[in-house]
């Protein structure tokens, strides 16, 4: 008995590992360069949803007793404008919309890979698994920072502020290499931190699908452990879905709460 299984386990292990794939996207080339369509038809459901569940909102919204959306929806809003009026102040509240839209879009991405069956090429794939929207996104805010801390210090105080800090100004080139790294750092690890997690689900589906394969006998374990651990693991990549989309959010607001400091 034991040999049978250990052959399986072998043939398992070596062939799994060989094989298994996060999946293929759909690509176009268009003008030179190589477009994902699954990304884009991705980000453009992501982003439909995402409108019209601010449209639902505003259409159901009552200044009498508010519904269940309203409520849920203002609860939000209200965590939101607490964290940033505690950062940044009142003049950070033009920051709290794009904060919840960026939690929300980035939410419902995430949420596409519950849909997900681990196939070749997904039907409604998780946007956020694709490195070019989460980088895309970071750009975006970190752009979008900078030009709050140019308007918040005046053009000269933005680069004094990258040459005279941490050190004394007889350090300045040590400030501006540092700055100058912490400042590339931000976009990439704000992208690579969605992208990876959504990327290890998606590796994880594959696994789960891959598995339905193997048989010991006439014993179907790959589909029972399939049936067992797939609604297991999608339970648990919402729960994930929402952590990284609330960090985001919050890194979102704590980026322009420093960019828009005027001390030290």
């Amino acid at each position: 008995m034991r040999e049978p299984v250990n052959l399986a386990l072998n043939l398992l292990s070596s062939h799994l590992l060989a094989d298994v794939s996060v999946g293929d996207h759909v690509v176009k080339t268009v003008g030179g360069l190589s477009l994902n369509l699954d990304t884009v038809w991705g980000t453009v459901a992501a982003a439909v949803v995402t409108m019209g569940l601010g449209f639902l909102v505003r259409s159901r919204a009552t200044a009498s007793v508010p519904g269940k959306m309203q409520l849920a929806w203002e609860l939000g809003i209200t965590t939101v404008k607490r964290q940033v009026d505690s950062n940044i102040g009142p003049r950070g509240a033009r920051i709290v919309p794009l904060a919840v839209t960026l939690f929300v879009f980035i939410f419902v991405c995430n949420v596409f890979a519950v849909f997900g069956l681990g196939s070749t090429y997904e039907w409604l794939p998780a946007p956020t698994a694709d490195i070019n929207l989460p980088l895309a996104m970071a750009l975006f805010v970190i752009v979008l920072v900078h030009t709050a801390s140019i308007r918040t210090r005046g053009f000269k105080g933005y680069v004094k502020h990258y040459l005279t800090q941490p050190f004394p100004v007889i350090l300045m080139p040590f400030n501006a290499f540092i700055n100058l790294v912490e400042e590339i750092a931000k976009p990439l690890t704000l992208a690579l931190r969605l992208f990876g997690n959504l990327l290890s689900s998606a590796l994880m589906l594959s696994l789960l699908a891959f598995l339905v394969a193997w048989k010991l006998g006439s014993i179907p374990v790959g589909g029972i452990l399939f049936l067992v651990f797939d609604p297991v693991w999608k339970l648990f990549d919402l729960v994930i879905g929402a952590i990284q989309a609330f960090i985001f959010a919050l890194l979102t607001i704590l980026y322009f709460d420093t960019a828009m400091s005027d001390v030290h």
